[in-house]
């Protein structure tokens, strides 16, 4: 890396430094704004817009469903204009859908805001990754891991201390606050951006062929299933119904609900550093590890059903959600197994398809649950405005997460195993002897 001078003498590399650093702000207030609408403000949002369950999932699922789709071009647009450039622009997106959200007065509105949060949200990651690649190619795996763990605490953030502050100022002045916040760190990366020397845009054009390539993968076609599908549980508890649930069923007060919010997020970042190291441990195992988080999804989703069954209190619901939260932990293996099973020149694409298929499932999934809710909400109560949901509407999405459970593990024991070689090249040949064969 250049550490040419500037004219004021500050060198490039300190300048490049305070680049992915602000762009990092940007990251951090894109967790938390994925994980906490409308799960931790979802009482607040339906009493704001007189809204019903499905209205109300649906300002997470429309974000959702932009920033699945997102992903196949972040990735894309990183390659070809640069990290920075993306970031330039998506961030922008990300601000002035954060400067929206708490001002809008009605549903439409909101909305508009979540798209253009989605828009420029779905950009940020894989142009960061693309980043680190560029300033820190040495450091790549250690500089990256730091980010992600900085991302994972603005998704903390979106649990308990915003539960908190919601009670002592209104969702709209805490999300207020939060655009406030993303705007001086989106200014600090344009200026840093005005400072340094980026790389030109590279001359070849888009092509969607690396997808083709993905699904024409029949490994690749159920890794996505286990992994992409399979994802979607854990951020239905966490974003959408997990607060909600405690605080219906178990009238546990919102500090405490928003705490169990946080600590899923705590429980799914220490599973990823655990599977990771584990699937090292023992010889790079990937499928015994990704089935095993799925089995936890699985056993959380059973458990719910239970508790709701016997009328259980706050604490196995608790350990229900902690259990899907430990499903989350397999992104390390799902991320390897996709490199392994692709042609090394379009691992990028295939990690782009695994997020679009996971947070095209988390919107998809999202979607159902509100409208389960609203079907077997009879028996529901409304108390200070606020819609008190039966059991009925939350055994519905726990019935969902268990299907969705079952049919993940199903695809995941169908994958084969590679202890961490890439085996598409062997597949290829051996597709080729049988062609041979029946010739």
């Amino acid at each position: 890396m250049s550490v040419t001078l500037l004219e004021n003498n500050r060198p490039q590399s300190k300048l490049n430094l305070w680049l992915l650093s602000s762009a990092v702000v940007v990251y951090f207030f894109v967790n938390f704004q994925r994980s906490s609408i409308p799960g931790t403000i979802f009482n607040e949002l339906q009493s704001s817009f007189d809204a019903t369950a499905a209205q109300v999932t649906n300002i997470s699922a429309v974000f959702m469903y932009v920033y699945a789709f997102t992903q196949l071009v972040a990735g894309l647009a990183s390659d070809k204009f640069g990290g920075v450039r993306t970031i330039f622009w998506g961030g922008l997106l990300f601000s002035i859908g954060s400067l929206l959200f708490p001002i809008c007065n009605n549903l439409g509105l909101l909305l508009l805001g979540r798209v253009l949060v989605g828009l420029g949200a779905g950009t940020i990651y894989l142009a960061i990754v693309k980043e680190v690649d560029r300033l820190y190619p040495g450091k790549f795996t250690s500089v990256l891991g730091t980010i992600i763990l900085l991302g994972y605490a603005g998704s903390i953030f979106g649990g308990l201390p915003l539960s908190k502050t919601v009670e002592v100022i209104s969702w709209r002045w805490a999300f207020a606050i939060v655009a406030v916040l993303t705007l001086i760190g989106y200014l600090a990366f344009v200026y840093c951006k005005s400072q340094v020397k980026i790389p030109p845009i590279r001359r070849e054009k888009l092509s969607l062929l690396p997808f083709a390539v993905v699904m024409r993968s029949a490994n690749c076609r159920w890794l996505l299933i286990a992994g992409g599908v399979g994802y979607s549980v854990y951020y239905l508890m966490l974003a959408v119904m997990g607060k909600k649930l405690l605080e219906d069923i178990c009238s546990t007060s919102p500090t405490v609900a928003g705490g169990c919010v946080s600590l899923m997020v705590i429980v799914a970042g220490g599973m990823n550093f655990l599977v990771g190291a584990l699937s090292a441990k023992f010889g790079n195992l990937r499928k015994p590890f990704l089935v095993a988080t799925l089995a936890s999804c699985l056993l959380g989703s059973v458990l719910g059903l239970i508790g709701l069954r016997l009328q259980a209190g706050s604490w196995l619901f608790i350990i229900c959600m902690q259990l899907i939260a430990v499903s989350a932990g397999f992104s390390p293996v799902t991320n390897s197994l996709m490199r392994e099973y692709m042609p090394p020149q379009y691992t990028g694409s295939g990690a782009s398809a695994l997020n679009f298929v996971a947070y095209l499932s988390v919107a998809i999934c999202g979607n159902l649950a509100g409208v389960l809710m609203d079907a077997f909400s009879a028996g529901k109560v409304v108390k200070d405005s606020i819609v008190i949901y039966p059991a009925g509407s939350y055994a519905a999405v726990f019935i969902l997460a268990l299907l969705i459970s079952i049919l993940a593990i199903a695809a995941a024991l169908i994958l084969p195993e590679t202890r961490g070689e890439n085996i598409y090249r062997l597949e290829r040949n051996q597709r080729r002897k049988k062609r041979l064969r029946k010739l």
